[in-house]
């Protein structure tokens, strides 16, 4: 494992994992933002 983790392919599966982690909380704070615009 050499590999410098300056690769694309990691950035890549970075983000994909900070999607997934912030996906189950969408619905969630889109609910709130509803509610507090009222």
């Amino acid at each position: 494992m050499d590999h410098h983790f300056k690769e694309p392919y990691n950035l890549k599966y970075f983000f994909g994992f900070l999607v997934a982690m912030l996906l189950p909380t969408l619905p969630a704070s889109l609910t709130w933002l509803g509610i507090l615009s009222h």
